[in-house]
């Protein structure tokens, strides 16, 4: 999940590359389309952006309004419709806002477990232009 169009397809390029192509990636960006797509199918992994906008742009729906905290509202959503669905958070925000208080990225993981009881595999800062991220997100995946 991931409103960026450019990182969206970074994160979809890595993942090909990770899996040879053997992996089917469903899209979405924004809350609304992540619940809808949630609430239809199971997924192994979800990677989720923190900071999203609350509906895709349609003509009719008024505009879109960036939610800060609209990942939390995906891992509620992936916590009481996938089960075992494994998430990463993917951020390019040195801070996630956790109940309006920024928590640096590092301790993110921890303090979602211990305010909402959510497991998280991992929580990674995104920066463009820099290969770290990748190599997070690869980490966490080996301990899956």
């Amino acid at each position: 999940m991931e409103d960026d169009e450019f990182k969206m397809e970074g994160i979809r390029s890595h993942l090909n590359d990770i899996f040879q192509d053997r992996v089917e990636i469903s899209e979405c960006h924004a809350l609304g389309s992540a619940t809808v797509l949630l609430a239809s199918q199971k997924f192994d992994l979800a990677i989720i952006d923190m900071s999203i906008h609350s509906h895709e742009p349609e003509a009719g729906a008024g505009s879109p309004f960036p939610l800060s905290s609209g990942g939390l509202d995906v891992l509620f959503e992936i916590e009481y419709t996938q089960g075992e669905t494994h998430s990463i958070i993917l951020t390019q925000y040195p801070d996630i806002d956790i109940e309006e208080v920024p928590i640096p990225v590092e301790l993110a993981k921890q303090e979602i477990q211990d305010k909402f009881g959510i497991k998280v595999a991992g929580c990674v800062r995104y920066i463009e232009n820099e290969e770290h991220w990748k190599k997070n997100i690869n980490l966490i995946l080996e301990q899956l």
